[in-house]
């Protein structure tokens, strides 16, 4: 399972899904053979209709085990950032949506207004954005 960011940087927003008592980015499954590179980057084509979608190589990371599993495996997930070129007009609200889906700022992210899973999304894309970030893989809560 990987997690689709849509970034637009001017100005700096998200989109992100309604799961009732938080958001989220939308969520992409990764199939047999495939690295969440590739799965997010089909996503956004599909859903988006973005040609060539440029994928921040900054990558928030959870290892965890999970409850179903008795073999303590560990699950990897990520949060891939899928950032819109500059100048393309900000994609509609929609993708893979059954619920409502919503442009955020990251000032309002970050100003606690809204609850995000994972609860760092806000400092993560906020360093992203302002450049304080460095490239590579970050721990995250989800």
């Amino acid at each position: 399972m990987a997690d689709l960011a849509l970034v637009n940087r001017s100005p700096a927003e998200v989109l992100l899904l309604d799961h009732g008592s938080f958001w989220q980015p939308p969520q992409v499954l990764v199939g047999a053979n495939q690295s969440c590179r590739s799965a997010v980057r089909d996503a956004a084509r599909h859903w988006w209709e973005l040609p060539d979608p440029r994928i921040a190589d900054s990558v928030g990371t959870r290892w965890s085990r999970t409850a179903a599993r008795t073999d303590h495996r560990r699950v990897e997930r990520r949060l891939l950032l899928v950032l819109l070129p500059p100048g393309t007009p900000r994609p509609h609200a929609d993708g893979p949506a059954t619920t409502r889906v919503s442009w955020w700022p990251v000032t309002r992210l970050l100003a606690g207004e809204v609850i995000t899973r994972p609860a760092e999304l806000a400092a993560f894309l906020d360093g992203y954005l302002q450049g304080w970030l460095p490239d590579g893989q970050h721990a995250l809560d989800w």
